[in-house]
């Protein structure tokens, strides 16, 4: 069921309003035995050698309007987006307009957002300026650092700015259907506020699969997209929401931003009864870290939280995207949710219409990690989930399974 699950997902189903491919194009740049620079991948900026085993990215400083680098490095998700200047992933001259660097790989196959990986080039280069000295005009020259965005304009290389890296099999047209929604911005004329599932889809509130007592959602009071007409109808929503649903836990998991804020009295009163969990985990941790004692931890910790608070319970960061679509994600995965139910919830976070864009593919690497397994190879995700965080000395059978009552 798994591995159908995980073909049909990427070629023909519709999850969360994104739209897939039904047919694998062939791949753009073709794989070449030996690095040759050429038009695409100097655009793309990268090209895959070596039947597909070897990577070499590609700068043009001419296609980036930069006159005159002086050094070249490689940002992107598979090395946590790192601004420091590290030699690792410094390319080399090797031509006038042009700077490469070859590494395995294996070693960039870490998706950001897209869910493919991401990438851009960090460049030192020398500006030149004028400065006025005592009434002249000299003329000079310093070094600037410069991130650079995508450049391509071939279809379902880059999204948010970032160059995409594709692999043979992977099809461009899954980007270009995701970059619809990606882009999409959803006013407040778009819901329908006396519509239950619009309320739900604008808050990004939903019931955790797998669980009855369980809701995942966007921050209950910290505004993040002021500059969408639907931030301020959402914050009034969401505390109505959560009395709606009688919540009376609450887990945040960007730490404590309450202090001098104006919070809901709902939210300040489960707040007052000491109901209020306060974690603070990153984005890298969740998706990139997850197999380490960071983020075994804060799964160990929220359990004990949630096994001596009463419930139902309301689980947010930010958005309610990333580090809530993880821990929501574990948590389902403990109470029996399927891998199918998991995934296809965790898309349901780009309905708010937000220019914001998670895929599947990104979940899909957090949990990996600690499986240690492609997910098409696990063939019972509650208890081998559960075997995990109890070998590794995180939790014990007892508390999953009080976890569970309390969360059904």
């Amino acid at each position: 069921m798994k591995k159908v699950f995980i073909a049909v997902l990427a070629m023909f189903m519709v999850v969360g309003g994104v739209a897939f491919a039904k047919k694998a194009a062939d791949p753009v740049p073709s794989v070449q035995e030996k690095f040759d620079s050429n038009k695409i991948n100097r655009q793309l900026g990268y090209q895959l050698i070596d039947g597909g085993k070897k990577i070499v990215f590609v700068f043009d400083p001419s296609l980036n309007g930069i006159a005159s680098p002086d050094q070249v490095f490689v940002t992107g998700s598979f090395n946590g987006w790192t601004k420091s200047k590290s030699s690792v992933w410094e390319c080399e001259k090797v031509k006038k307009n042009l700077w490469t660097l070859e590494c395995d790989a294996e070693e960039v196959k870490i998706p950001g957002n897209s869910g493919f990986p991401e990438f851009k080039f960090n460049v030192i280069a020398f500006e030149k300026y004028t400065e006025t000295v005592c009434g002249k005009e000299l003329h000079r020259e310093r070094k600037v650092t410069k991130e650079t965005n995508a450049v391509s304009r071939i279809p379902g290389f880059q999204m948010g700015g970032n160059n995409l890296i594709l692999f043979p099999g992977d099809d461009p047209a899954v980007v270009v259907e995701n970059l619809k929604v990606a882009n999409k911005v959803l006013k407040k004329k778009s819901f329908d506020l006396n519509n239950e599932a619009d309320r739900m889809r604008l808050t990004n509130i939903r019931v955790v699969p797998g669980t009855s007592k369980l809701y995942r959602g966007y921050h209950p009071f910290e505004k993040s997209r002021g500059q969408f007409n639907t931030e301020n109808v959402r914050m009034e929503l969401i505390p109505e929401i959560m009395e709606q649903r009688g919540i009376l836990s609450i887990i945040t998991l960007c730490g404590d931003d309450g202090n001098g804020k104006k919070v809901p009295a709902y939210v300040h009163g489960i707040r007052m009864m000491g109901n209020h969990g306060i974690f603070n985990t990153q984005y890298n941790t969740v998706y990139y870290k997850s197999n380490t004692s960071d983020f075994g931890n804060l799964i160990r910790d929220i359990v004990v939280f949630i096994n001596s608070h009463p419930g139902p319970y309301y689980v947010h960061c930010r958005l309610g995207t990333d580090r809530t679509g993880v821990v929501s994600g574990i948590l389902a995965a403990l109470c029996g949710a399927s891998w199918e139910e998991i995934a296809a919830d965790y898309q349901k976070s780009n309905e708010m219409g937000i220019k914001e864009f998670r895929d599947y593919r990104l979940l899909q690497f957090s949990f990996e990690r600690i499986l240690n397994k492609p997910m098409d190879e696990v063939k019972d995700l509650q208890a081998e989930m559960s075997a995990y965080f109890i070998k590794k000395g995180y939790l014990t059978a007892e508390q999953i399974s009080t976890m569970q009552k309390n969360l059904k």
